[in-house]
């Protein structure tokens, strides 16, 4: 399911120790630009296997460069019996009022 940055933001403010950021971009961009407090799981590198490790209580606010990882992301993790939203890119979370750090 697909949100808006800005409603991401909202659920986060509003229940922000049940809600887990998941940031599927590669380690490398993770590294150069994140949301704070973001967890980073490649999704082109073991995403499955890292899945299947996840606390399905949570809700997961996916995103990615520009959302089309997260939105495949977000879908394999519903069809595995997740609460899981597609956020899309990071710059448009970072417009919406999420903190982010770099380098």
């Amino acid at each position: 399911m697909r949100i808006t940055a800005s409603e991401a933001l909202e659920k986060y403010k509003t229940r922000p120790h049940q809600i887990v950021l998941l940031d599927v971009r590669t380690p490398g961009e993770h590294r150069q630009i994140r949301i704070k407090g973001s967890q980073n799981a490649d999704f082109y590198s073991g995403f499955d296997r890292y899945v299947e490790g996840l606390d399905k209580s949570k809700t997961y606010i996916v995103f990615c460069a520009s959302g089309g990882r997260s939105q495949a992301a977000a879908g394999l993790m519903r069809s595995k019996g997740f609460e899981a939203f597609n956020a899309g890119g990071i710059g448009d979370l970072i417009q919406a009022g999420f903190e982010y750090e770099k380098g």
